[in-house]
């Protein structure tokens, strides 16, 4: 298709060394892989030695399960253990990202939001993020705006379109300035935009369909030719 670095997002049933030597083969850099939030509290040794695996350079926190993010302090709590695993990836060459949905901008009592909260108790040199443009939409926030506003955090970008009945569609397919936020990103210092599309009765063919529309972008924002 012309891809020519996948995020990864667990590994199903294959192993991990035979996942490695497999993109290898097929020409595909790994330079980031998603990490359990459980997996980077209990043992991020672990993390960094699969990160040594694929050659990778961030390990992203996908989420954070529902009964451990219920109130201002289970986020501060977050936070501290955010904080805690990503010192430890970086002393070894691994960079923490989190990863939003839309649930960090739900607000608490005192109008305050858990994304609020996590750019304030963590450092920007420890925990970047990996900006989601769909769920910043499904939030009802602009993308772009909170691209530039986290600019000196965004380290990497999910792709994903947003369709008019709410789902995740096809690059191009649904209702966002696609063309804006990639040239947003890339003017942020985004190291890493990965296509990512949650539900589609083909996915190889959805993956095909959105990197076409990204070629067709104009030459100083579109992906790099395929070898």
């Amino acid at each position: 298709m012309g891809y020519r670095e996948v995020e990864t997002a667990g590994f199903a049933a294959a192993a991990i060394d035979v996942l490695g030597e497999r993109l290898k083969r097929f020409g595909l850099a790994v330079p980031a892989m998603h990490a359990g939030y459980d997996d980077l509290r209990r043992d991020p040794g672990a993390v960094v030695a699969e990160a040594a695996i694929l050659g990778s350079t961030f390990a992203v926190c996908p989420s954070v399960d529902a009964d451990q993010r219920r109130t201002a302090d289970d986020w501060k709590r977050v936070c501290e253990t955010l904080t805690g695993a990503a010192r430890a990836l970086r002393r070894n060459g691994v960079t923490l990202a989190y990863h939003n949905h839309d649930f960090e901008f739900v607000p608490f009592a005192d109008g305050t939001t858990p994304f609020q909260s996590m750019m304030r108790e963590t450092d920007p040199d420890d925990v970047k993020l990996e900006l989601d443009v769909y769920w910043l939409a499904k939030a009802g926030l602009d993308p772009v705006t909170s691209l530039l506003a986290a600019r000196d955090r965004t380290a990497l970008v999910h792709l994903k379109d947003l369709g008019r009945d709410g789902s995740t569609v096809e690059l191009g397919a649904g209702v966002l300035d696609l063309e804006t936020i990639v040239r947003t990103a890339l003017l942020v210092g985004t190291k890493h935009l990965f296509v990512e599309q949650d539900d589609s009765s083909a996915p190889l063919r959805s993956a095909e369909t959105s990197l076409r529309f990204l070629e067709r972008l104009p030459p100083d924002v579109r992906p790099r030719s395929r070898m």
